[in-house]
């Protein structure tokens, strides 16, 4: 280590002395006392010849080496990455960007970067109730805050004791049910009944949306309800710099107290819209109906739990209208790949969920000469189609079956995924980060945030970065990498050929399609005992077509095929035990429990 660095660190230590704890002082002069004392004896035992000099310069040494690990061990941390800079005023800059509504800097002091594009396009795509930018710009406007005492030290930590004062978004929507009958009341004052009511009597859309956008309206642009917590802005030195820890407190005091743990600008802009949009239909339940929006964070480990309730079973096919009675806006005009008309297997069992956010169904069928099981899902919001691996962790080593992975996920239903642990090939990313790439063999199925299924081809993507560029180009959250590709925008892929998967032999199959927006068909092929039939990958890719895929992707077959209904195997599997898997591909509901 050169005599400058040495010296320095020399230096930053003595420096940190007075934050240190007494004892750790005592103890370190005593030391350094110690050793001075060894050193002067061996040089005076040098000079008197009781010792050979070059005895003497090893002692000097070796007390040297005795300094270097008894004093510099304890505090590497301190020679290395000495905190330099001051904590307060980390915590200042990022105090001051939230008081002057600078949102952006204020998340990019806690995470290191801070989207924008979120708030630009907050009033777009699911999120576009007007008041969601009135309710933003309110949030926004509201902070400041006061300092309770001073800065505390220790080590690596600071603390900060600081008073937060937020716009807290539950009195102002409340202020808003209150003035809303109050501009109702005034819009049937001034204008003609015919103007105002139906001719069954209801209220015309445009006066509850006029008196509700004026009520928003005189709430969100004028004073803010306060609310206020007292908390400790805490600060860890890493990585050469203070940084403030974002703490749960912190993070719900950003959210206005209603939206839990934003983690950055853009998913606290995304949260506020559906605050926004749920308010709305809970405001104005009683007159016009406005569906509430559900979503699943992106950074949730499972769904939330369904509903027991909304399980059931439909023991007559032709009863499906009374089955999906309130699921129409989900369905909207897409046509059900279910039919009461097909030939079902013997003694099966056809069951379904329905809730606010998704409807899904399973039933067995004789379909081309092949014993398959489905599963069609209709989900409101992107976010309810998800993928579970073993451990949450890429590269876990342990695998699981799959009904344990959908039992730990909340899944409605569920299926195998690539089995990505079994092989070395494959381009697999996970949580929009590109984990292996081996594109040379395989094709890849991408999931967007939208819920899209793109595709690469075996040889397209075949270095991290243009694969991870890809990832980043089309909003990808994760892919799955077994093949291949059997429709791709409603051209079936002719050459089916395949490097895995057993393609030209008869094999239990698994596929997942995309048949609409929102709309997808799980399938397996296989046993449904004590059938054997079985079908080559030609045979999986006719199937799907029929059922109406326009895109469709052939997932890990043999025992690992299977579907997952509420935690339990759906599908007969091989040899009638499941096989344990590292992942599965699954749908859960959006509606938190306290709502259901």
């Amino acid at each position: 280590m050169p005599f400058k660095i040495v010296r320095e660190s020399f230096l930053r230590m003595f420096d940190a002395l007075p934050t240190l704890p007494a004892w750790r002082i005592r103890f370190l002069y005593i030391l350094v006392v110690l050793v001075l004392a060894s050193i002067l004896l061996t040089i005076v035992l040098a000079v008197k010849k009781k010792t050979r000099f070059l005895t003497g310069v090893l002692g000097i040494l070796s007390a040297a080496l005795i300094i270097l690990i008894c004093i510099f061990y304890p505090y590497v941390n301190m020679l290395y990455a000495h905190p330099s800079g001051n904590p307060a005023e980390e915590a200042g800059a990022f105090l001051n960007a939230l008081s002057e509504g600078r949102i952006n800097d204020a998340y990019d002091a806690l995470y290191g970067s801070a989207s924008v594009t979120g708030i630009q396009a907050q009033a777009s795509g699911l999120y576009s109730e007007p008041t969601a930018t009135l309710y933003f710009d309110y949030l926004k406007s509201g902070y400041s805050y006061e300092y309770l005492g001073d800065m505390s030290v220790t080590d690596l930590v600071a603390s900060v004791p600081v008073r937060i004062y937020y716009s807290d978004l539950n009195a102002a929507s409340a202020r808003v049910d209150e003035l809303f009958d109050t501009e109702l009341d005034g819009i049937i004052q001034s204008h003609a009944v015919r103007e105002v009511y139906k001719d069954d009597d209801s209220y015309q859309e445009w006066v509850v949306e006029e008196a509700y956008k004026n009520a928003s309206e005189a709430v969100l642009t004028g004073a803010s309800e306060k609310a206020c917590a007292d908390l400790l802005i805490t600060l860890e030195f890493k990585n050469g710099k203070w940084t403030i820890l974002p703490t749960d407190e912190l993070l719900t005091v950003l959210g206005g107290g209603v939206c839990a743990n934003p983690t950055s600008a853009e998913i606290l802009s995304d949260k506020v819209a559906l605050y926004a949009n749920n308010t709305k239909s809970t405001i104005l339940a009683d007159l016009v109906y406005i569906p509430k929006l559900y979503s699943i964070p992106e950074d949730a480990l499972c769904g939330y739990v369904p509903a027991d309730d909304k399980f059931h079973e439909l023991t007559d096919p032709f009863m499906i209208a009374e089955a999906t009675a309130g699921s129409e806006r989900l369905i909207g005009d897409e046509q059900l790949v279910f039919d009461p008309n097909v030939t079902f297997a013997p003694g099966q069992h056809i069951y379904y969920y329905a809730d606010e956010s998704m409807f899904a169904i399973v039933w067995k069928e004789f379909c081309n000469n092949c014993y398959c099981n489905f599963a069609e899902v209709f989900i409101a919001d992107p976010s309810q189609l998800r993928r579970k691996i073993a451990g949450d962790t890429y590269g876990y080593g342990v695998q699981m079956y799959a009904s344990q992975l959908a039992s730990q996920a909340n899944a409605v239903v569920a299926m195998n995924g690539d089995f990505y642990k079994f092989r070395s090939i494959g381009l697999t990313v996970y949580d929009r980060t590109v984990c292996r790439c081996e594109g040379t063999y395989l094709d890849t199925c991408f999931f967007d945030t939208q819920g899209n299924m793109i595709f690469s081809y075996a040889g397209e993507l075949t270095t991290k970065e243009e694969a991870q560029q890809f990832v980043d180009d089309n909003d990808i959250l994760f892919s799955v990498s077994f093949g291949p590709v059997l429709i791709d925008n409603g051209v079936p892929k002719e050459n089916l050929n395949y490097r895995i998967g057993e393609t030209m032999q008869s094999y239990s199959r698994s596929a997942i399609g995309q048949v609409g927006e929102g709309h997808y068909l799980m399938m397996t092929i296989g046993h449904v005992y004590p059938y054997r039939e079985c079908c080559p990958l030609k045979g999986a890719q006719d199937i799907m077509l029929l059922k109406h895929c326009y895109n469709a992707y052939t997932l890990d077959g043999g025992q690992t095929a299977e579907i997952i209904w509420r935690d339990s195997p759906y599908s007969y599997v091989d040899w009638g035990v499941e096989r344990t898997v590292s992942d599965i591909i699954y749908f859960a509901t959006a509606v938190p429990e306290d709502e259901q």
